[in-house]
């Protein structure tokens, strides 16, 4: 203090004793040093709040090389990838905050490596080979459904582990990858035995049965109407027709019943092939009929009508366009529009695209537009927050949005459906517009879901400051990085033209023209035989 107050006294004295040009000089330089003070602070602010924010500006985002992204995305699936390997290797799910496994998801407590299976495509894509060779190991020596004697989703047994080994047997031919995807389909199977073949909703495993007395009688359109890419793709390259035939009843049930103004219901009797409630949505059986049509090298005539006939259908009574050109397709119950989407359905805009340019059907250029209204729709829900993350479904009017609210909808579980939408837009259209959305999705996810264990969801994109769910979802490494990844690659890496992509994210060959279809040859395994 007294050194202070000597060199204050310092300054007094010169000051008093300067002429008054000295004095002017000395005032001009502390001006010019409060505002070079000012200048640096203001610019550190700006930059500081830049990067904290992770939101790159628009000039930066038309700037930034494709390949500085790819190597930003492959390296938050290393980091999303080492830390469920370092904390809870063989679990299905990791806790990244507080480095547990999270046994609340859908295959439980049960340690079938989910997060392993779902990311192997990924991995596999990126060229992640260590990693990948790890993954290998554990489902060749650790991966068992025998143990597990609680109900599955079949669902879920479905698209997300038997879907993986297909895509790793159509990548590398492993063996081991279609014989694990046989052994999954197996354990499916006893849940197709009913009196309409529609499947049960869940299965035992371990008992080989369905939990069918535990159990009401209907089943979910979203749920038994996308099963029909990896049974199918199954029978291919195995030479069984049992496990395409399964989805292929339930394919002739559902063209043979009555529908609702065309629409398919949300529910159905398993046993008595009656409609549920008049509430419909849009679900992912509406992605399986084009993918299907696709799959089999566009031969499926059948199904590509019933395509056809749905989306008209869904044109006709769920699609909304407001007199602000604002479109989505609305969820309807009891005859009337909620006004309410789903998050999931944001995947309906590349499906809209997609239908539209690989079939031209009848007034196409409008199926076109809608899509792109619709992912512009899911897009804005992401811009209209604080965060830049869109919430688990989006309200267009103010009734709608208020229940959102109170229903505590407004999380974000790092779902993957906008980012595969910009991913196929992208490749679609070539409109740069998409990159430079997805680039801002990255952004926010870094800033608001990265956690130092990995990555999680937060329970309110409105909140800045809001609370994460600590849950770092298989999906996120299996569908979510993976269409990032993508939307900034070239066309030649998975291309659509050779693939289809199921529900979640994993891929399977297009028949007659991928020639990593490698569909079973009776002609080559008979001269096999000795």
């Amino acid at each position: 203090m007294n050194y202070f107050r000597l060199y204050v006294r310092r300054v007094q004295y010169r000051w008093h004793t300067s002429n008054m040009a000295t004095k002017i000089r000395f005032i001009a330089s502390v001006c010019l040093f409060i505002f070079i003070i000012i200048y640096v602070f203001l610019w550190w602010r700006k930059d500081f709040k830049k990067e904290r924010m992770n939101l790159p500006n628009q000039d930066d985002i038309r700037d930034e090389n494709p390949a500085v992204t790819r190597k930003r995305i492959k390296s938050m699936m290393l980091h999303a990838w080492h830390n469920y390997a370092r904390l809870t290797w063989g679990a299905n799910e990791l806790r990244p905050i507080s480095g547990r496994p999270y046994l609340g998801g859908d295959f439980g407590a049960h340690r079938l490596g989910a997060t392993i299976i779902e990311s192997m495509d990924t991995l596999h894509i990126m060229g992640l080979h260590k990693e990948l060779n790890r993954s290998r190991d554990w489902i060749d020596q650790k991966f068992t459904l025998d143990r597990v004697d609680d109900s599955l989703s079949v669902y879920e047994l479905t698209s997300r582990l038997l879907a993986p080994m297909l895509t790793l047997y159509s990548l590398t031919g492993d063996d081991l990858y279609k014989n694990k995807a046989i052994y999954i389909a197996n354990k499916i199977l006893p849940a197709f035995d009913t009196p309409t073949g529609i499947p049960w909703r869940r299965v035992v495993p371990k008992e080989g049965s369905t939990l069918n007395r535990y159990l009401d009688n209907w089943a979910l359109l979203s749920e038994y109407g996308a099963l029909h890419l990896e049974f199918f793709y199954l029978s291919e390259i195995t030479g069984s027709s049992i496990y395409k035939d399964r989805v292929e009843g339930i394919r002739i049930t559902l063209s043979n019943l009555t529908k609702t103004n065309g629409l398919y219901p949300n529910s159905i009797d398993i046993k008595t092939r009656q409609w549920g409630r008049s509430d419909f949505s849009m679900h992912r059986y509406y992605d399986y009929l084009l993918k299907s049509w696709i799959q089999s090298a566009r031969c499926d005539a059948k199904t590509l009508a019933m395509f056809q006939d749905a989306m008209l259908a869904v044109v006709q009574n769920m699609v909304v366009i407001t007199p602000d050109e604002v479109t989505y397709v609305s969820e309807v119950q009891s005859g009337n529009h909620t006004h309410r989407m789903t998050q999931m359905a944001c995947f309906s805009g590349a499906l809209f695209v997609q239908g539209a340019i690989e079939t031209l059907m009848k007034f196409w250029e409008k199926y076109m537009l809608i899509g792109i209204g619709i992912v512009e729709s899911c897009y804005k829900s992401f811009t209209a927050t604080p965060t830049h993350i869109g919430p688990e479904v989006i309200g267009f009017s103010e009734d709608a949005k208020k229940d959102i609210v109170s229903h505590q909808l407004n999380y974000y579980n790092l779902r993957p459906e906008v980012a595969e939408s910009y991913m196929l837009l992208y490749r679609l259209t070539r409109d740069d517009k998409y990159r430079t959305w997805g680039l801002e999705l990255v952004g926010a996810l870094e800033k608001y879901c990265r956690a130092p264990g990995g990555y999680n969801g937060i329970m309110n994109v409105y909140d800045s400051s809001t609370e994460t769910d600590d849950v770092q979802r298989s999906f996120f490494l299996g569908a979510t990085l993976k269409y990032l990844y993508l939307l900034f690659s070239g066309d030649y890496v998975i291309p659509l033209h050779q693939w289809v992509f199921n529900s979640r994210g994993h891929f399977l060959p297009i028949k007659e023209i991928n020639d990593l279809y490698r569909e079973y040859n009776f002609t080559t395994m008979n001269n096999n035989i000795p």
